[in-house]
């Protein structure tokens, strides 16, 4: 099960690298569904996990994005999100415990999809390989003993 959860990963890398690089926007292009409250409305319904919330008076407000326009965690827009919480740091409307658990969130999250698409790893493969040929010859050896 490991396994296939470590495809997808891989697999949602690649559609978001392919996504930065056919896509005609720039950075700041990017971040223009944001201004659209029909727009941002659709995304939570579709992909609530896109959203972070932040606790406000009484309730969570769901006010800083994660993933781009078509539902994918973008780092670009995870980095936006960051200097709003650093704009938010001092004032006395939000509790500032929260905005650091905040931020340190976001910080791991953007650490995690700013990294290039992780290649195959062709050593392990053939270490792997190496390894079951020797126990095949040690199992071989013992046979004939």
């Amino acid at each position: 099960m490991g396994n296939i959860n470590e495809e997808f990963k891989l697999l949602d890398e690649l559609i978001r690298k392919v996504n930065n690089s056919l896509l005609p926007y720039g950075n700041e292009d990017k971040l223009l569904y944001l201004q659209k409250k029909d727009v941002r409305d659709r995304l939570y319904g579709k992909f609530p996990k896109c959203f972070l919330a932040i606790k406000g008076k009484g309730r969570e407000i769901p006010f800083l994005p994660l993933c781009n326009r078509i539902g994918i965690h973008d780092p670009d827009v995870i980095k936006f999100s960051i200097k709003l919480v650093n704009q938010m740091n001092g004032s006395e409307d939000i509790d500032q415990d929260e905005l650091s658990i905040i931020l340190a969130k976001l910080e791991r999250l953007h650490s995690t999809y700013s990294k290039d698409v992780v290649k195959p790893p062709h050593a392990a493969a053939r270490k792997g390989l190496t390894t079951r040929m020797f126990n095949n010859i040690k199992k071989h050896i013992e046979r004939h003993r």
